[in-house]
């Protein structure tokens, strides 16, 4: 089985240099590359904007460049019709592409008319309607529309993705958490610091985390990440608002293998998100042994399997941080119970084949060659 990963932004992820830029889409990408190839696909990307001189691991077709053309005209030629050309070049049986955008309604397009399987993948829990999709612009949004409606399969992270698909889509969806390559056991965490990583957006809340570390001047706390983009003016009132807190240190973004160097300092994760599907922080800050503290759960794993603590708000996440940095046993008990679950559930061993199965499903089902 051919499997095209369309992925525009991933190839910042391979990227070692620090004008990298990916999200968790990306991360997940990659993840899935692996885990794909471990299983026995032929897999390749789409991608957009790849450096010279960064190795990509599969083969990649680089649709466009986004400096590349004239204003008002470049989302036509060369955005649109390179994607096409690329999709086309790799030649594959299935087509998988995650997280809302316009990308999606052109890789379901290019799929029907030629006749190849699409599977789409929601990232967070917004990004199956349109109504609450977080795409800018009427255009893009009616092109993600078009191609969640067209997808021949649908994945989702777990149990309210899956609701939300009852009633509006029809064809198969299966639930396939996120993943996470297991880390050597030598390189568990065993740091003091509180960390928190992502986009300096207004629904991640970085302000909250800024308030927890006003409220604990004991603890040292640590922000990775910085503007996405989308809202520069946000970004800076936070960079500018840390400034004043002592014991809050921001990097600003940083290669993936640096940001795990950071999270192995760290005692807890915390996530301020309004709202998530299968944060990859989680899964990092597992494997390396840090247990979570959100307003967010998955699925009920983090409360029901001692993962870390919910809290309902600041004041509660407050509360549950102070208890946890004191008591020494509760995390340690923690630390082992998070890493022990990275294996045995999110490992590429252990996805890749719930990908592969789906997969088949798919194309047995729409037999679209």
């Amino acid at each position: 089985m051919k499997v095209c990963i369309v992925s525009l932004n991933i190839a910042a992820y391979y990227d070692p240099s620090p004008r990298a830029r990916y999200g968790g889409a990306e991360v997940q990408a990659a993840f899935l590359c692996r885990a794909l190839s471990l299983a026995g696909m032929n897999v390749s990307l789409v991608v957009a904007d790849c450096p010279p001189g960064v190795d990509m691991p599969y083969e990649t077709f680089n649709a466009y460049d986004t400096s590349a053309g004239l204003p008002g005209l470049r989302f036509f030629h060369p955005r649109m019709s390179g994607i096409l050309d690329a999709l086309e070049q790799a030649d594959a049986d299935i087509y998988y592409q995650r997280n809302a955008g316009m990308i999606t309604g052109l890789a379901a397009w290019f799929c029907k008319r030629h006749r190849r399987c699409f599977v789409y993948g929601a990232g967070s829990d917004t990004d199956l309607a349109l109504g609450s999709a977080r795409v800018d612009g009427p255009r893009d949004r009616l092109l993600f529309y078009y191609g969640l409606k067209r997808a021949h399969g649908v994945v989702v992270q777990n149990d309210v993705q899956r609701e939300r698909c009852e009633g509006t889509i029809q064809v198969p969806v299966q639930i396939i958490a996120n993943g996470v390559l297991p880390a050597q056991r030598n390189e568990a965490a065993r740091g003091r610091e509180i960390f928190w990583a992502g986009g300096l957006r207004k629904i991640k809340r970085p302000d909250l985390f800024l308030e927890l570390a006003r409220r604990l001047p004991d603890q040292q706390f640590v922000m990775v990440g910085g503007a996405t983009g989308t809202e520069p003016e946000y970004a800076a009132g936070i960079e500018a608002s840390a400034r004043d807190i002592g014991n809050l240190t921001m990097t600003g973004w940083k290669p993936h293998s640096e940001v795990l160097a950071l999270l192995k300092n760290a005692s807890l994760l915390v996530n301020t998100s309004t709202v998530e599907g299968f944060p990859n922080s989680y899964l990092e800050a597992w494997n390396h042994g840090v247990p979570v503290v959100s307003f967010n759960d998955v699925d009920g794993m983090i409360a029901n399997e001692q993962l870390g603590v919910i809290a309902r708000d600041i004041d509660e996440m407050e509360t549950q941080l102070r208890s946890l940095l004191q008591d020494g046993a509760r995390l340690d008990a923690m630390r082992a119970r998070v890493r022990a679950i990275v294996t045995e559930r999110f490992s590429p061993e252990v996805l890749g084949p719930k990908y592969v199965a789906f997969f088949e499903r798919v194309l047995e089902h729409t037999r679209p060659r």
